[in-house]
């Protein structure tokens, strides 16, 4: 869902997402400062040009580590490296959301995946 467009072009959309996974669900002693590590992904509609999206999971604190990749996909829902260049920056957890910005440089509206680890 965008929040906010920062170009005159199509908003990406969430079409599906996977597993949802809770916080009291098989936690394991990662080592260092990590206590568990969180990992899930969301297809979203074709969209171009730059956005604020949002991803609600109640994994995600304002004290969280999230790393996000896009990539374009297929019509299977397989990524791919095409043409269109796909950039994400400025990442902010909050509770039970990641807010992040997402550049997919090309003229018309594509489909793409992102990826989200969480450390916590």
């Amino acid at each position: 869902m965008a929040i906010a467009n920062v170009s005159a072009t199509q908003a990406p959309e969430i079409t599906v997402a996977s597993e949802p996974a809770g916080r009291e669900g098989r936690l394991a002693e990662i080592g260092g400062n990590v206590g568990s590590v969180w990992r899930g992904w969301w297809t979203w509609g074709p969209g171009n040009g730059t956005w604020n999206l949002r991803i609600p999971w109640n994994v995600i604190g304002v004290d969280s580590t999230v790393v996000i990749t896009a990539s374009e996909i297929d019509a299977n829902g397989n990524r791919f490296v095409g043409d269109a260049a796909f950039q994400v920056s400025s990442i902010a957890p909050g509770n039970g959301v990641v807010t992040f910005k997402v550049d997919i440089a090309w003229g018309s509206p594509l489909p793409m995946r992102t990826d989200v680890v969480v450390f916590n």
